[in-house]
């Protein structure tokens, strides 16, 4: 009758697990084909009265079932708190760990649970354990963006800059979660803005990723480092030029950043005019098609020009034109930005940087000139623009 009784605990049938238990046909040491025993159910389904009663008569608090866990643990998994905290009144033991490495600090952290993260700091649990992936218990509960348990942790000696195995901190996984009071905390007390991840990231970087603004102008105010760049040497303002971010561009700008920051150039000299020559045998020109931060078509020595002019965002190209940005500055194939125009078909960017003074006249390593990429594609509206301003230009 044993399996019974723990039917009728995973049910919550007090009755009839009082009655078993009175007639003594139910043991509470007894476990099923997973290792678990009535405790174990009772404490997962939150059913503290029957809780009480197995504890009453002796049940294993600790007893681990097949996979290692305990009563508690499961109690924690499925937020049961009055559970939870039943059985650490009764000396359950806290000291364990998920196949993960997660602690039930770690557990209780990422869930939320505050009450019984604060059982679990006050029976002394290292607030600074790591599981399997590096990672304390406030980087998890800066992922969940739980700023009570952040602060709960922070107040009990959790190191703030602590990291996981990819270098992020708890500041880095705030920004990436955009959680602006969470990081608010960190910053009051003390992270290091500037901090690196392994991929060269800082927490500014992450935010003009994410086109954030609110948290951009915050890690400002804190003196994030403006000109932090990436392994692959892409600045905080490189980011928001392509998310076409006008007001963190001009913010930059008038922090100081140079408008005709470019990105380094490439050490493979195969890279050499690679964009356009992908460019005039694309057949899809969309956008998403002709850019992307995440593919090889950015190559060394582009502009923020040129960026915008790749993009398409005319807005952004008459910013920067109006700070200052040399409207020929060329990549390191010599490039242009009315090269990029002309290929991707942007007339009136073209117009614009016509209007503008750029020179039609420049040729890259190829010795070809925006108007060879504008025929190429068959642009014709844009070769007659072109060839119309070299006429102009020449009487």
């Amino acid at each position: 009758m044993s399996m019974s009784f723990i039917v009728a605990c995973e049910n919550g049938n007090r009755k009839i697990a009082e009655l078993l238990l009175a007639n003594k046909e139910a043991d509470v040491k007894y476990t099923d084909e997973r290792g678990r025993t009535a405790l174990h159910y009772a404490a997962h389904r939150g059913y503290i009265d029957i809780v009480k009663i197995l504890v009453e008569e002796g049940a294993d608090l600790d007893y681990e079932d097949h996979a290692g866990e305990t009563p508690l643990f499961f109690a924690c998994l499925q937020r049961q708190k009055q559970t939870a905290l039943y059985l650490l009144e009764k000396g359950a033991n806290a000291n364990i760990n998920d196949t993960s490495g997660n602690s039930l600090l770690h557990l209780t952290a990422h869930l939320g649970q505050k009450e019984i993260v604060g059982k679990l700091v006050e029976q002394g649990l290292d607030v600074n354990a790591l599981n399997n992936n590096g990672e304390p218990p406030l980087l998890l509960a800066t992922r969940a963006r739980n700023k009570e348990i952040v602060e709960m942790l922070l107040n009990n000696g959790a190191s703030i800059n602590a990291t996981n195995k990819t270098g992020d901190n708890a500041l880095l996984i705030a920004v990436r979660a955009k959680a602006i009071p969470v990081i608010s905390l960190l910053l009051e007390n003390g992270a290091d803005v500037n901090h690196v991840n392994d991929a060269g990231e800082t927490a500014l970087l992450m935010a003009c990723q994410d086109a954030n603004r609110a948290i951009v102008r915050q890690l400002i105010d804190q003196g994030a480092n403006i000109s932090a760049a990436t392994n692959a040497g892409l600045s905080p303002i490189w980011y928001a030029c392509a998310h076409n971010q006008k007001e963190m561009v001009q913010l930059f700008l008038d922090n100081g950043v140079d408008v005709n920051f470019s990105k380094p150039l490439g050490e493979d000299s195969a890279s050499m005019n690679a964009y356009l020559d992908w460019v005039v045998t694309a057949n899809n020109l969309s956008v998403d098609a002709s850019f992307s931060l995440n593919t090889s078509y950015s190559y060394g020595g582009e502009s923020l020009l040129h960026m915008a002019v790749k993009k398409g965002n005319l807005s952004m190209v008459k910013l920067l034109i109006e700070q200052g940005a040399d409207i020929n500055i060329q990549d390191e194939s010599g490039n242009t930005p009315l090269h990029y125009a002309a290929a991707n078909g942007k007339k009136d960017t073209v117009k614009y940087l016509l209007d503008n003074n750029a020179d039609s006249c420049i040729v890259n390593v190829k010795e070809q000139k925006a108007i060879d990429y504008s025929n190429i594609k068959g642009f014709n509206e844009i070769t007659e623009l072109i060839l119309t301003k070299t006429h102009q230009v020449k009487e």
